[in-house]
């Protein structure tokens, strides 16, 4: 089985239910981090996102999103590093990494067949 990274919220109930369905369901053993409580760097999101654009990992749907006026902004992917460090809560969650898959939100059919 690959290695499986996880980051979550703990606070999270998404986050919770995608990491029993991980661990209690498919019994994965994870590499995790709760990156509410230890944020993540920018150097850590770098390489987490590994050439992928952190664009696409921004959550539209976050009160702090919302609230600091980002929808229809063009923002670089320097900026939206720059905007997770600063809010971790605008990182889509959970994140979860399956090799050189990574998957934002509980998805449970792309979780699945990411880790057989």
């Amino acid at each position: 089985m690959n290695k499986v990274r996880f980051f979550w919220k703990s606070t999270c109930s998404t986050c919770r239910d995608a990491r029993r369905f991980l661990t209690d369901e498919l019994g994965v053993t994870l590499d995790e981090r709760d990156y509410a409580r230890t944020p993540l760097t920018a150097d850590e999101l770098r390489d987490m996102f590994g050439g992928r654009d952190p664009r696409e990992f921004l959550n539209p749907r976050s009160p702090a999103y919302k609230s600091m006026g980002l929808a229809g902004k063009a923002l670089s992917p320097t900026q939206a590093i720059d905007l997770m460090v600063k809010e971790p809560n605008l990182l889509k969650r959970p994140l979860t990494i399956v090799g050189r898959e990574m998957i934002a939100g509980f998805d449970r059919e792309r979780i699945r067949a990411a880790v057989k």
